[in-house]
């Protein structure tokens, strides 16, 4: 979407300095704009990486997404080396405008390269100025955490300082965009939709960060009930519930077939049959069957459990080196919750 929306504004600047060219060569580098600017965000977030991993912490992974770029970084820094880590995404693309820049300040920007480099400079010195802005999600929030946290504040309460702040730079954004489309400048379309993003991601930014703090060191072993070996799914209810059925409810337990583990079942599965039909109902005709997204890692970090979208069984299946150890269900999460 950014990489769309740049090119839009290139090829319209370009229409403006260098009206000579044609339409399809002010696509094309309109097009090559575009793309430059999306490998702008990933250097932006490549200079996060880059010094998080010089400062020691472990860099799960760099995510796109329409406006930007967020590294997935674990575990929680000192407020030294988060404020190190915060600053180098927007002084990297300060960095890179300017640079950009050099060639259209000597050669004017009347020509294709020029306008295009000025246009790409232009947009870097953006990404990093607006990302300055002190509330997430932005790296501006994550500055001004590292310094309330460094001054005494406690890091869950100075998350929630910046995660307000970055709810109102949203809505103000949000009241930017109104106040233009009641102007009847179609650009308010862009603000209002970039004032919601960055209201709603403020919330679940800031919810992912409180999480990471409080769970730091967490491993998802640490929470998981161990269980027995799996069910077989050619056993009936009444097979199950006279091995594992001990007290008022069944706990949730793993279902194989063949070998594989492709399924669970518990009390919610068997609730939806009558007692009359447990003798004759198999464990593969009740269990909820189980996909990529219910399997985690039992030496994962407790937060990306928490942070992922839910499975269709709505239990998790907690393997080591391809076997099954543990499942975790609601009472285990309400536990830690």
């Amino acid at each position: 979407m950014l990489g769309l929306l740049f090119g839009g504004v290139v090829f319209v600047y370009i229409g403006q300095t260098v009206p000579n060219a044609s339409a399809e060569i002010g696509g094309l580098f309109a097009a090559l704009a575009g793309v430059a600017v999306i490998g702008c965000v990933f250097l932006h977030e490549a200079s996060h990486v880059v010094v998080a991993l010089r400062r020691g912490l472990a860099v799960r992974s760099i995510r796109l997404y329409v406006f930007g770029g967020y590294s997935v970084i674990d575990g929680a820094p000192t407020p030294r080396t988060e404020l190190l880590v915060s600053i180098a995404g927007p002084a990297s693309s300060v960095l890179i405008g300017l640079v950009m820049m050099i060639v259209p300040r000597l050669a004017g920007t009347d020509n294709l390269v020029g306008a295009t480099l000025w246009a790409l400079g232009l947009a870097n010195l953006a990404i990093g100025v607006f990302n300055l802005l002190p509330g997430f999600p932005l790296d501006g929030g994550r500055i001004v955490r590292s310094i309330l946290s460094q001054g005494g504040r406690d890091r869950i309460e100075a998350t929630r300082i910046v995660t307000t702040i970055g709810r109102v730079i949203g809505f103000a954004t949000m009241g930017v965009g109104v106040f233009l489309l009641l102007a009847r400048q179609t650009t308010g379309l862009f603000w209002l939709f970039v004032g919601w993003f960055l209201a709603t991601t403020a919330v679940s930014a800031g919810r992912r960060e409180e999480l990471s703090t409080a769970f730091d060191g967490m491993t998802i072993a640490d929470v998981m009930r161990p269980t027995p070996d799996a069910v077989s799914g050619n056993a009936t209810i009444s097979a199950v519930l006279g091995l594992y059925g001990m007290g008022p409810s069944l706990r949730s337990l793993p279902v194989e077939m063949t070998g594989r583990v492709v399924g669970v079942i518990g009390q919610e599965e068997i609730d939806s049959i009558s007692p009359s039909r447990w003798p004759s109902i198999r464990a593969r005709a009740l269990m909820s069957r189980i996909g990529p997204a219910d399997v985690v890692e039992a030496d994962a970090p407790l937060e990306s459990l928490l942070l992922r979208p839910a499975g269709a069984s709505g239990r998790a299946i907690v393997v080591r080196e391809g076997t099954v150890v543990g499942i975790i269900d609601g009472q285990e999460l309400g536990s830690v919750l």
